[in-house]
């Protein structure tokens, strides 16, 4: 099965089944506060959920903010969206200049590099000039280990399916600008000495931050 096949199969399969270890049940708070995005929140946003999960976060943020969209790879997420949201499963069709905020949980890890140059070239597209990018990625944890994944698609799309799409930090933010963007700040950082990892999160702005 390649890698596009096995995408597909695999989160229909997890949202058919709502396989609670596949598919994060992080609520409102939880993403802001993971993602340090809490003081960038405010009621009359127009915000852009990535990777809905079992929907709990979704249907939260539905009742405080002005606007809400979601994006997911799987169009089964489609039945957990609340009256009013508006979903796709494709990055392109999302309205340019129109998020206040975006926020990707625990998605990243699972994207390919095509995939996630993909998603931060349309995400950052479809930013306000004064929106905000709050997304979660993976870095080694030591400069000599867990190399960028550049040793073959094979490679590359085993550690998608197993969470463990790893960046060095230089290669996410060369990413970011390819997209028409800059980091604007690593906001948190989680050491994990046993998987020989960081757990990151970045807050992104449209342009070269000039």
């Amino acid at each position: 099965m390649d890698y596009e096949e096995w995408k597909r199969k695999n989160w229909d399969e997890a949202h058919k089944t709502s396989n609670v270890s596949a598919l994060t049940g992080t609520g409102f708070g939880g993403h802001l506060t993971t993602l340090q995005a809490t003081d960038l929140f405010d009621k009359n946003s127009t915000v852009l959920c990535i990777g809905v999960g079992l929907g709990d976060w979704v249907r939260d943020f539905s009742e405080k903010v002005e606007q809400i969209w979601a994006l997911d790879v799987s169009e089964i997420a489609k039945v957990r969206m609340p009256l009013g949201a508006v979903f796709t499963t494709d990055p392109r069709d999302l309205p340019s200049d129109t998020f206040d905020l975006a926020l990707s949980l625990w998605v990243a890890p699972h994207m390919s590099d095509h995939d996630l140059q993909v998603q931060l070239t349309e995400v950052i597209r479809a930013l306000k000039p004064t929106g905000t990018f709050a997304i979660h990625y993976k870095e080694p944890l030591y400069p000599d280990n867990l190399l960028d994944n550049r040793e073959g698609a094979d490679d590359e799309h085993l550690r998608a399916r197993e969470a463990m799409m790893i960046r060095r930090r230089a290669h996410f933010f060369n990413m970011v600008t390819w997209a028409g963007g800059h980091v604007d700040k690593i906001a948190i950082e989680y050491p994990s000495n046993f998987y020989e990892i960081v757990e990151a999160s970045a807050h992104i702005h449209k342009g070269d931050g000039s």
